[in-house]
């Protein structure tokens, strides 16, 4: 019984079992309702048990089940989202164009869905531009037939050029232009080649072409440029270096260039114009060098110990290029009757 229950009335005396009618064991049930009260609150119990049973299970059972993984049972195929337009390949071309690669990750990621080859070849293009030749270089090969394949393989030849492999690099831009003449980051990675050759007249013909396809990239005047530096053409690499900072005036290499272009010519002064707080060290350096190469020695040793007096780090440029100038020094005390290098 429950804690607390009491049976009604009074407990039957005991009385030994015998056989009797209907009437008699009536009589007897009657006899003993102790016993009867005791069965019933038994079983009332058991009842408020299982109802406090269902209660406590009940909300359990009806909370939603989880939804099961797709891999347990078939799912219908996913429907490949619309190809994205013009305007967004172009901004996700300007994006990997001006090296806001994160920005470029972030307008390419809800394009994949769409599956088509414009988005696969910008993720080899993404790839590139962050130094991820391996997986630039898997991706550009996968795109080799079809209609990306001119592009595809300007990117796979220009990404052989920054592994350093020439041999590799030359007839994949060589196709690329051939199937479009109008790929001008083919011609100038053609143009690199033939600096590094110096195959000058295949050289000119590149840049030229280069230029012609994409008049207002800085990138590649800057790289004319330093072709026409190699060949000690110093006014005609200052007008493409001019032409190039017009365009991108924060283009490092093109000011460090167009500084030497100038002190090349002995306008050191000018060689200063673009100068700055962070860049006057290695300007100092490089007008040095420039008039290390002239032959004006005193000049070159005032800018390298002004380099070095600049350069809160040790500037080891600009200190390789003073053991140089004494070594040029030495042997001119030695030689007395040798002139300087010829000047440009």
């Amino acid at each position: 019984m429950p804690d607390g229950a009491e049976p009604f009335g009074k407990p039957p005396e005991t009385v030994a079992p015998l056989a009797s009618s209907s009437s008699e064991r009536d009589d007897l049930l009657t006899a003993r309702p102790a016993a009867l009260v005791e069965l019933f609150h038994r079983i009332a119990f058991l009842v408020l048990l299982m109802a406090l049973a269902i209660a406590v299970v009940s909300p359990a059972l009806a909370r939603p089940k989880p939804p099961k993984p797709a891999g347990d049972t078939a799912a219908a195929p996913v429907q490949p989202t619309a190809p994205p337009g013009p305007e967004a390949l172009a901004m996700l071309d300007a994006a990997i164009a001006d090296g806001r690669l994160d920005n470029a990750r972030a307008l390419i990621a809800p394009m994949w869905a769409s599956g088509v080859a414009e988005v696969q070849l910008r993720a080899a293009e993404l790839a590139l531009a962050g130094g991820s030749l391996p997986e630039a270089a898997e991706a550009f090969t996968g795109l080799m037939e079809g209609p990306m394949a001119a592009l595809a393989r300007q990117g796979l030849g220009i990404t052989r050029l920054r592994e350093g492999k020439d041999g590799e690099a030359r007839p994949l831009l060589e196709q690329a232009v051939a199937a479009d003449p109008g790929l001008a980051r083919a011609w100038n990675a053609l143009g690199v080649l033939a600096d590094k050759a110096r195959d000058w007249p295949a050289a000119d013909l590149a840049y030229g072409k280069a230029v012609a396809a994409a008049p207002q990239d800085s990138g590649i005047l800057a790289n004319r440029g330093w072709s026409q530096l190699l060949r000690g053409h110093h006014e005609a690499a200052e007008r493409d270096l001019v032409a190039a900072l017009k365009l991108q005036p924060t283009l490092k290499p093109a000011r460090t260039n167009l500084a030497l272009a100038r002190a090349m010519q002995g306008r050191y002064q000018e060689a200063f114009l673009l100068s700055d707080k962070a860049s006057l060290a290695t300007d100092l350096n490089t007008v040095g060098y420039a008039a290390m190469m002239r032959g004006d020695l005193p000049v070159a040793e005032a800018y390298f110990n002004r380099a070095l007096s600049l350069n809160p780090q040790f500037d080891r440029a600009a200190w390789a290029n003073l053991q140089y100038l004494a070594e040029l020094k030495a042997q001119k005390l030695r030689e007395p009757s040798a002139g300087p290098p010829p000047r440009s």
